[in-house]
């Protein structure tokens, strides 16, 4: 057995206790949480839709590690596992690059219209089963303007971002 494979494992555990490879992100590099739920849990229940008891509030969101060649960031809240394909609960672009988090129940931008064909934010309001719902951050080199549907435009912003990074949440049951 080779002292380096053996030293190399062992070192990073002692530095990095409890982070694992998949874990680690590049330093800079973007980063979304939100301080309402953690990454993988239910979403609060406020957050989802009216018919399931909610109140149709945004959850707040903070992020880091915007790339300095952003000029502007956008959100989307999309559902993955909705019965039609990805459906589109939430698209704000315009948010300044300078931002660093957006409080609960507010937008730091223009708001698009989602799937719905509703400009706001669409609490969660699976059908059927649990659901994940991925709060994605995207940072653009500058203006992406609405097109088509919201599945297009939601596709011109993955193709215009430079970074972008998630966190998630589900909710249903």
């Amino acid at each position: 057995m080779k002292i380096g494979k053996l030293i190399g494992p062992a070192l990073l555990a002692v530095v990095l206790p409890g982070c694992s490879a998949e874990d680690a992100a590049p330093a800079g590099a973007l980063k979304v949480s939100s301080p309402a739920f953690a990454e993988g849990a239910a979403l609060p229940g406020k957050h989802a839709c009216a018919g399931q008891g909610g109140q149709d509030v945004s959850p707040p969101l903070a992020w880091s590690g915007v790339p300095d060649s952003a000029r502007e960031l956008a959100i989307v809240v999309d559902d993955p596992d909705a019965p039609g394909g990805t459906y589109i609960h939430w698209m704000v672009t315009g948010v300044p690059a300078t931002e660093t988090s957006v409080p609960e129940g507010r937008s730091p931008g223009e708001v698009l219209p989602g799937s719905g064909g509703t400009a706001a934010y669409a609490g969660p309001c699976p059908p059927s089963g649990v659901h994940r719902y991925h709060f994605i951050v995207y940072a653009l080199p500058g203006p992406v303007t609405a097109d088509g549907d919201a599945a297009t435009t939601h596709q011109r912003i993955k193709d215009a971002a430079i970074a972008s990074a998630e966190t998630v949440a589900t909710w249903g049951g």
